[in-house]
């Protein structure tokens, strides 16, 4: 299991509860700006700087897809982050 080092924060302006089929969350590390997509069908996308970096599909709820795809960040951010150094400005 991954060390959780990203923060989530949700999009309040989408709709959430009973009937919401998508939730929008953002984070940011070592420069890139992630997003997750989750519908309540299981299924999650993640984007970093705006290109689309993993897929999550067939899990049981839209929280077990957020879980597992959150993994996949970590693991990219944890992987960026030690391959490369922190990236320069």
């Amino acid at each position: 299991m991954t060390k959780k080092t990203l923060s989530w924060k949700p999009d309040l302006t989408y709709p959430a509860g009973k009937g919401a089929t998508e939730q929008h969350f953002t984070s940011t590390a070592n420069g890139d700006k992630l997003e997750i997509d989750t519908h309540p069908w299981g299924d999650a996308d993640l984007k970093i700087n705006g290109q689309t970096a993993a897929h999550i599909e067939g899990k049981a709820s839209d929280g077990d897809a957020f879980r597992e795809i959150e993994a996949v960040a970590e693991e990219i951010e944890e992987h960026n982050h030690t391959d490369q150094g922190p990236k320069k400005t």
